[in-house]
């Protein structure tokens, strides 16, 4: 599975080369504060590449190891239950 990553990995690494070559042109944009910049356009494919990818990336991080103790936690509900039998309702008649 790791060569398939690897190669989609390497794929994408020359397409965004091949990009970057043929689009290799300024872009005028204007800044929040209202300052007009230029920058070339594989820059700024870099940067909304890497906005999108950090913070999806910080995501996983935090999130595993809620995911894990999620894992956990029902064996040891299970483990309780085994301990210690809850005592059914008894018919008084």
């Amino acid at each position: 599975m790791a060569i398939v990553r690897w190669v989609f990995l390497a794929v994408m690494a020359v397409l965004f080369i091949l990009l970057a070559v043929s689009n290799w042109t300024l872009v005028d944009f204007v800044l929040p504060d209202g300052t007009p910049a230029a920058l070339p356009l594989p820059l700024l494919l870099g940067i909304a590449f890497l906005a999108g990818v950090i913070p999806t990336w910080i995501w996983h991080v935090l999130l595993r190891p809620l995911a894990e103790s999620r894992r956990v936690r029902p064996a040891r509900v299970e483990q309780a239950q085994v301990a210690a039998p809850v005592a059914s309702p008894s018919s008084g008649a």
